[in-house]
């Protein structure tokens, strides 16, 4: 898995996965039934013949990475995402919540 953090910032929340390495395109944001998922994936660069004749070692993870978040208070529509340095910031905007305030209610 990869590291987040996610930080209350009063009308959203600020999401952030240190995706290092990942290529754009690598990464995919999916949102269904309520839940938000971050799926990247890493393909070895070890099997490019042309670099694997001339390694001695090649240390390079890859695979697939996937995390899923609840996103049932979030305005899913109006989410936001932008990739920077490895990187990747979500901007979550918080749904409109209808204040229940007590009123009063007249009997006829």
């Amino acid at each position: 898995s990869f590291r987040t953090d996610i930080t209350d910032e009063g009308n959203m929340y600020k999401l952030e996965a240190d995706l290092p390495g990942f290529k754009k395109e690598d990464i995919q944001l999916n949102v269904e039934n309520e839940v938000l998922t971050i799926h990247a994936e890493r393909h070895s660069e070890h099997e490019d013949t042309d670099k694997k004749d001339k390694y001695i070692r090649c240390e390079r993870s890859y695979g697939l990475y996937s995390r899923q978040f609840d996103v049932s208070e979030i305005d899913t529509e109006n989410i936001k995402a932008k990739y920077d340095n490895g990187v990747l910031t979500l901007t979550l905007p918080k749904k409109e919540t209808v204040s229940s305030s007590p009123r009063h209610v007249e009997i006829e």
